[in-house]
């Protein structure tokens, strides 16, 4: 899967289909505009380069894209500028910041300090600090993505860039005044908004997660993604009730390329930005999705991907909810080390979960994965697929009618089905129910040093397996499995794990949510 996304044809293609023609939609949901009297913004040529978005009506969170007739580099200086109607400055992003950002080597830590090349994403009162790519070449076009909410509904803006940002055959930069667009109005409470082509309420994921919260906290709202490629890190904070869906699974795409090398820790949120050139006071973590203090979040029919490869923790999502649920349906969740972070409540259906060091793992009160395939990639060091820190009382992560898959190069019997993080308060409460297992597991199962808690298990907690079998359907010999693991019996398996109600027993919020 992973190459299929990240071929250079693929997204050329996916990105001119988002940016020239968004999705089908009825037309009441094509932003607060009616579509026989209203324009959309349009390309301008400015000498040899043309710019979007030029004229009326351009979203708030709109990119800046040039196209050039040769291929440009960026410079590693100069500024570009974005003005209001009165000349003041609502956006500067400057090149030797971008340049030092991406310098090899370069993490953030609470005591980096704030620069241009940083965005602070979210909305007010709650920043996640994060690098982000300001500025982008591919191809013969440059890609700038203005810093989130520095746009304003309804106000005319001029883009001023520096000859030295951008080199290219017959590019001297642009004046003030030669390139001026105006954004849309804000659309009127909707519940249903879209985002991804320019004739979309936003072009980014983010703007419309920002849209949604602003609607209230339990306002149901759908964001429906065109396909694409959204080369982008988001937070979502303080938002239930929210469902993200795809035009289709493999053709929506939300990645980027981050990981605890990068940014370190898990992250969290600043109640106001930054000053440029002071200390981040608290960074926004290694993930691609950071989730706080959400509940029934939804995520159909889309790709997520952290980018970033191997070599460092790289979550896909942090889920950091501790009593929040989360829905994942004909999804696929694609990285290497630490894949999904949980806490809360969680149902994975029918979901591709890839990675190849602990990918599923966390503070789990209940995560339910049915009907999923869990994927290994190649690790020359071997594989493990969980490490559960959750509280005795809790079932954990438990797995129902999965597929246990590696893709080519990964070794015979390479990869255990969890292994624990060694700590006496945190249990290991792992349970595989009618699952399926490739050969890459291996024999004993279960990677036992440092030892489970408990050391034995019981039908209620630590390692646990129900009627696992090979490749072929067959029913496993398990008399080779870790002595400490627990293989259930009908009874057992019966009374605690038989149903999607039983399993999540302890779930205040019950079971109905699952449907």
């Amino acid at each position: 899967m992973k190459t299929s996304i990240s071929a250079a044809q693929v997204i050329a293609a996916a990105l001119a289909a988002m940016l020239l023609n968004g999705c089908e939609k009825p037309s009441q949901d094509k932003g607060n505009r009616n579509e026989a009297e209203t324009l959309r913004p349009t390309e301008l040529q400015l000498g040899s380069v043309t710019v979007f978005p030029g004229g009326e009506n351009a979203c708030q969170d709109s990119y800046l894209t040039l196209t050039f007739s040769s291929v440009p580099t960026l410079g590693d200086s100069g500024a570009i500028r974005i003005l209001d109607s009165r000349g003041n400055e609502a956006d500067m992003i400057d090149m030797a910041d971008v340049a030092a950002a991406n310098a090899a080597g370069v993490q953030m830590t609470d005591k980096t300090l704030f620069s241009t090349a940083m965005d602070a994403v979210g909305t007010a009162g709650y920043y996640r600090i994060v690098y982000y790519n300001a500025v982008t070449a591919e191809g013969n076009s440059v890609r700038i993505r203005p810093h989130t909410g520095s746009l304003e509904y309804g106000k005319e803006y001029s883009v001023v860039i520096e000859p030295d940002v951008i080199i290219a055959d017959g590019f001297g930069g642009i004046g003030s005044g030669e390139w001026t667009f105006t954004v849309m109005p804000k659309p009127e409470n909707k519940d249903e908004i879209t985002v991804g082509g320019r004739d979309c309420d936003f072009m980014t994921l983010q703007g419309a997660v920002n849209y949604a919260a602003g609607r209230g906290q339990s306002a149901a709202v759908t964001i429906t993604a065109c396909d694409g490629i959204y080369d982008e890190p988001i937070f979502i904070r303080n938002k239930n009730n929210l469902t993200i869906k795809g035009e289709s699974r493999g053709g929506t795409v939300v990645r980027f390329d981050n990981c605890n090398d990068r940014i370190n820790g898990v992250g969290g949120s600043l109640q106001s930005v930054p000053q440029i050139g002071s200390p981040v006071g608290k960074t926004g973590g290694r993930s691609v999705i950071l989730v706080e203090n959400c509940d029934m979040l939804c995520f159909e029919n889309i790709t997520l991907e952290n980018s970033h490869g191997h070599g460092s923790q790289a979550e896909v999502i942090y889920f950091n909810c501790d009593d929040g649920r989360l829905i994942a349906r004909n999804c696929n969740f694609s990285s290497e080390q630490d894949t999904i972070e949980l806490k809360g409540w969680s149902f994975f259906d029918n979901c591709l979960i890839r990675g190849d060091v602990d990918f599923i793992w966390g503070y789990p009160k209940t995560a339910l994965f049915e009907s999923c395939e869990i994927r290994s990639c190649r690790n020359d060091n071997g594989g493990y697929l969980v490490q559960a820190r959750c509280r005795s009382a809790d079932k954990g992560i438990v797995f129902l009618k999965c597929r246990l898959t590696a893709e080519s190069g990964v070794g015979t019997g390479t990869v255990y089905l969890a292994r624990s993080g060694g700590n006496s308060s945190e249990w290991d409460n792992v349970t595989y129910l009618n699952c399926t297992m490739g050969r890459h597991i291996a024999g004993s199962g279960w990677y036992s040093e440092p030892a489970p808690n408990p050391r034995k298990a019981t039908a209620e907690n630590g390692w646990k397996e129900y009627r696992s079998m090979n490749e072929s359907g067959v029913v496993m010999d398990m008399s080779g499995r870790y002595s400490g693991c627990r293989i259930l019996d009908e009874s057992e398996y019966e009374s605690l794990y038989s149903s999607k109600e039983k399993i999540f027993a302890g779930c205040r919020h019950g079971s109905g949510w699952l449907r």
